[in-house]
């Protein structure tokens, strides 16, 4: 490292510390879209300074730094004018408040029950009948991938963030369903379906104050995300011609790739930058939903968003640039500018809506996308078609809990989740 990579390094975590805090004096919060997108960036770039050069990863390059302290103040600017122009109301409304909105969680478990079910049936189905094996891309994608399987899988993303957020130790059982969920999504392959709504409900708890931010849990959230690791992984091997390597030898793998996952946007990026960008700008990347929305109609073919080029970074090769090296790597320097802005704002008007509303619904809506921008040092998730489907899935699980219901039985339930929760949730 010389001394200008060593300013450089530095200069970000300047920038990162001075936007946070401007950020959490006008939102009276640090679970800002902001913030969820650059302090884990900070974290998992440490990371990604230690690793490089040791191990047999490659070493990093500086220079890749700027995109990320050119990009934060994009994103942070339509945050800090919302803040502003809304700073009155966001204190009237206070921080962390969530209300149950009339959720119905005696119905929500009969119907998950019923959805988690279908699913183990089918998993027992599929493992008699698919040419495919358990844990294989394919048979994830025939298992959950698409039809209706896939949009019910999607509907579990937004029930797991509910249960995550509702569960205490009176209602010790949520686990299991959490746990009948996480399998089907474990079952997918995607490692990333799993993260994003664990961190989305971990993050709606500590928003609303049912949980503290402390080291034991930052120990406990590495300890999950190692878990999936190792299951997914372990399949993977199992499944290749690892089959008859012991336990050292493949634990070794796991942890080997686990450090790549960590890194591989961060470093991804950083390399691909030192070579010139390999990569032919392909803005309609980043549209990738809103035009696949109308190829779903039209009968056109679909936009395939995902990157053909893999770096081998010293464990694995990589396609993934993290959040604004995908950005800037699709698009020209106004319109990376226009998309960051777009973006931040969409999410900026979301929390606005969330502070605003107090809605448990709209909440677990802002706590998706927050999620969403948490993986942000692997890779950006705002042109999946999830960004727009979610919303219709929250409004879907909104509608069976209101049809059906008297005004009397919706406030007799209100008070019993109240109670559930030992009354409203603030946090100052």
């Amino acid at each position: 490292m010389t001394l200008m990579d060593f300013i450089a390094v530095v200069a970000i975590y300047v920038e990162i510390a001075v936007l946070a805090i401007i950020d959490m004096k006008l939102w009276r919060t640090i679970y800002t879209p902001l913030n969820l997108l650059m302090l884990p960036y900070a974290l998992m770039l440490m990371v990604a300074l230690i690793s490089c050069g040791n191990w047999g990863i490659v070493d990093f390059y500086y220079p890749s730094l700027q995109v990320w302290m050119i990009g934060l103040p994009i994103f942070a600017l339509p945050g800090f004018i919302f803040g502003i122009a809304f700073r009155n109301k966001l204190q009237l409304e206070g921080g962390g408040r969530i209300e149950d909105d009339g959720i119905n969680m005696h119905r929500l478990n009969i119907i998950t029950t019923i959805i988690v079910a279908a699913f183990i049936l089918r998993f027992i189905m599929m493992v008699r009948t698919s040419p495919y094996l358990p844990g294989s891309e394919d048979f994830g994608y025939d298992y959950c991938g698409g039809g209706l399987w896939g949009h019910l899988h999607r509907l579990l993303h937004a029930l797991s963030i509910i249960y995550i957020y509702k569960y205490d130790k009176k209602h010790w059982y949520y686990l299991l369903l959490i746990g009948g969920m996480y399998f089907v999504t474990l079952m997918y392959g995607v490692k990333s379906w799993v993260l994003i709504p664990a961190m989305g409900g971990i993050c709606m708890r500590l928003f609303a104050g049912k949980i503290k931010l402390k080291m034991s849990l930052f120990l406990k959230v590495a300890a999950f995300a190692f878990v999936v690791f190792f299951v997914t992984y372990t399949f993977s091997l199992f499944l290749g011609q690892e089959e008859t390597a012991t336990f050292d030898v493949i634990f070794e793998i796991i942890c080997k790739n686990f450090v790549h996952y960590v890194i591989s946007g961060i470093v991804g990026w950083s390399q691909d930058l030192q070579m010139g960008i390999l990569e032919s700008p392909r803005f309609e990347v980043l549209l990738t939903n809103i035009l696949n929305l109308y190829n779903v109609v039209a009968g056109n073919e679909y936009v395939d968003p995902v990157n053909p080029f893999f770096i081998h970074n010293g464990v694995r090769g990589s396609n993934v640039r993290a959040f604004f090296g995908t950005i800037y790597i699709n698009a020209s320097m106004i319109q990376f500018v226009l998309v960051v802005l777009a973006v931040s704002a969409v999410h900026y008007l979301v929390k606005l809506w969330a502070v605003a509303s107090r809605s448990i619904y709209v909440n677990v809506l802002y706590f998706f996308y927050g999620g969403m921008l948490l993986m942000g040092w692997f890779e950006i998730y705002f042109y999946h078609l999830q960004f727009f489907e979610q919303p219709f899935m929250i409004f879907v699980i909104y509608m069976m809990m209101k049809i059906g219901f008297k005004k009397k039985d919706t406030e007799v339930l209100t008070a019993e989740n109240n109670e559930q929760d030992g009354g409203a949730n603030t946090r100052p």
